[in-house]
């Protein structure tokens, strides 16, 4: 089974959601693994993948043929099930993607080590916000909210040939094209949040 590593190196803060806050004080709080370390989740990533590969296939590049999308991250369209009736089915494609983690080695040090657990809190931030009223240039009455950051960082996600099919030879270079139609991953992207950039982790690279 043929797998790549791409590489997100994020240069601002970020904010992978989960919808949940931490009671009174911030309203949203970010996704973190069991080992309580950044990760964006897999199927935000591959939603990025997803949008940036459906908008080269309607413009037309030339690097992405007709059907493209379809065929590496599956069909969302609903359609019936001739044996079980169901029509809330989806057309799988032929690639996963894993959630983007920290490098092995870094997370194996910090989450391992007394040292390294210390280190933890220091990924995270706090960032508030306010709402202004435009006549008067003064913040408006409770309109006070609270986010969770996480600072700059590199992760790493495995996209690899879902078991059973064959996928399209070349999908690697296909994903590669539009890479840089991903400016930035997380919440809050219109904001400046999440900028980065994405690139493939080459065998024996450490970046």
């Amino acid at each position: 089974m043929n797998s790549a590593t791409l590489n997100v190196e994020i240069q601002s803060y970020w904010h992978p959601g989960t919808g949940r806050g931490s009671g009174f004080y911030l309203d949203a709080v970010t996704h973190a693994g069991p080992d309580g370390l950044p990760r964006l989740p897999g199927r935000t990533l591959k939603g990025l993948l997803r949008d940036a590969l459906w908008r080269a296939e309607q413009w037309q590049w030339p690097q992405v043929p007709p059907g493209t999308t379809w065929a590496l991250f599956g069909s969302r369209d609903k359609h019936r099930d001739s044996e079980t009736g169901d029509a809330n089915l989806s057309d799988p494609g032929f690639l996963r993607v894993g959630d983007a983690c920290l490098p092995t080695e870094v997370a194996a040090y910090l989450s391992g080590t007394p040292e390294g657990r210390a280190l933890i809190p220091g990924l995270y931030r706090e960032h508030f916000s306010t709402a202004i009223e435009p006549a008067t240039g003064v913040a408006k009455a409770r309109s006070l909210r609270g986010m969770q950051v996480i600072v700059p960082l590199t992760l790493e996600a495995c996209i690899s040939e879902v078991p059973g099919p064959q996928a399209q030879a070349g999908w690697r270079e296909t994903l590669d094209a539009v890479l840089p139609l991903i400016t930035a991953v997380g919440a809050h992207r219109t904001r400046g949040f999440g900028r980065a950039r994405l690139n493939w982790k080459e065998a024996g690279s450490h970046a």
